[in-house]
Formats: structure tokens, sequence, C-alpha cells
């Protein structure tokens, strides 16, 4: 038995798939299975994956039953074979050590439930100064109303069985919701050790200003009228490409 899994949903992701999966081939931590799920992409993302299947045993493929990331994170961790689990986007990259300093800080801090913060994949002051306000929001959040992003999300087959997974019925911040659920069970605190490099192609196909508004005011609309279960936001589940592998 693996003691990590970790459970990737891709939507269209042919250009950036494979790149975490390069990432994830190189850590110096080994002992973790990789569970890609394929939210019926209609690209060449199940090609590149089974491309780096035949030189990683430790990768599989499922297909979700149905198309929409909470559904696809869920097919994945009712597959998983370690109790502990990690949730990732395709579009991440991690340096070689990052699996050995989290599970480490897992280990030494007693954390079942956890998140990292992110670092941008640019230079734009824009995007940093974005990043930099967000993991200050998840800093002092975590003590009161924990929020995590799906670019990292740390679980265990035991609390997800618990919360029934993600809830399917959210269009928006369906993550945060996970992790606002799943800190009632136990303790939620954001790993000091490591962070993930986080793509920002979202902000670049779309209006910069309007986007970080919708992220803005996102947690405040939960707070008011509850979780989001009709697109009010606008929010694309899928993104444009940028760069090809």
């Amino acid at each position: 038995m693996p003691e990590l899994s970790i459970i990737i949903p891709c939507l269209n992701e042919e250009h950036y798939i494979g790149r975490l999966l390069d990432c994830l081939g190189k850590q110096t931590f080994r002992d973790f299975q990789i569970i890609v799920v394929d939210s019926h992409s209609t690209d060449g993302t199940a090609t590149v994956v089974r491309r780096r299947m035949r030189k990683d045993r430790r990768i599989s493929l499922l297909r979700s039953p149905r198309k929409g990331v909470s559904d696809a994170r869920n097919a994945g961790a009712w597959k998983a074979q370690a109790e502990r689990l990690l949730f990732m986007d395709a579009d991440v990259t991690i340096g070689s050590d990052f699996l050995k300093k989290a599970m480490g800080e897992l280990e030494e801090r007693g954390l079942q439930v956890s998140g990292c913060c992110l670092v941008p994949d640019s230079r734009k002051l824009f995007d940093r100064l974005g990043h930099h306000l967000l993991n200050g929001w998840f800093q002092a959040m975590q003590y009161v109303w924990p929020h995590m992003v799906g670019q990292c999300i740390f679980s265990t087959r035991a609390i997800h069985r618990k919360l029934k997974g993600f809830d399917s019925t959210i269009l928006f911040a369906e993550d945060n919701d996970y992790v606002n659920r799943a800190s009632t069970l136990a303790r939620f605190r954001i790993l000091r050790s490591v962070r993930v490099i986080s793509s920002t192609r979202r902000f670049e196909s779309e209006n910069s200003i309007v986007l970080g508004m919708k992220y803005a005011l996102c947690p405040f609309y939960r707070l008011i009228f509850g979780e989001i279960r009709t697109n009010i936001f606008n929010y694309r589940m899928d993104i444009p490409k940028r760069k090809k592998q």
C-alpha cells in the first residue's frame, strides 16, 4: 500500500498535465500513487497521461462518471489505496522535495487536513500582489474559517468518506466548502515548509480585475447566502491553454 494517493482532475489539460506528472516523477519522496481522473476531455489529455504511464507504474488513469471537478476528485478518492490523500490541479508545478517536506510536516504537526500557500508562475506585479493577498487570507482564516483552493488540499480517506466527498452541486468554491467541512472533523493548518507554483493562465484569459473581484467577493457571498450552486459569478470551468509541452 502506498503512503499517499495523489488525485488530479483533468478537463482538456493536454498542455499541462504532463508537466505536473514529470514533477511528481522527480520527487525525493517515492511512496505514492497518482490517479489522474479525466473529466470528459476532448483533447489529448488521456494520450499524454498514457505516455507517462508507460514510464511510471504508479500512474493510473480513470474516466469520471460525470463531467465536473468535484465528481472527478471524488472518483479518484474512491479508488485511492492510501489513507493520506492529496488533491492537486493539473496546471500546478512543485519542487522535487515538495512531498518529502509536506509529508514530514503533516506527521510532525499531526495534521490530517491541510494546504499550502501559492506562488504565481508570473512576474507581473498584479499576479504577485494577488497571490500575496490570497496567501494572507489563507493564513489569517486558517484558525477561524479555513479556506484552501484545489491546487493543493491534503485530506484522508476517512475524512473524505465522512464528508461524502466534494459537493458536486456547488459550482464555485467547492474546494473551500470541502475544507470548511473537513475542519469540523480535524484541525486544519497551512503547511509552512512548502509552496505550490500556481498557473495564472485564468487571469491571462479573462479580465484580471473582474476575476480578482470574483475571488474577493466569493467568501462574503458564501457567508451571507450560502454555497454557490448557480453560475452567478459566470465562472468558467475550462481554461484556455497557454503553452504546449
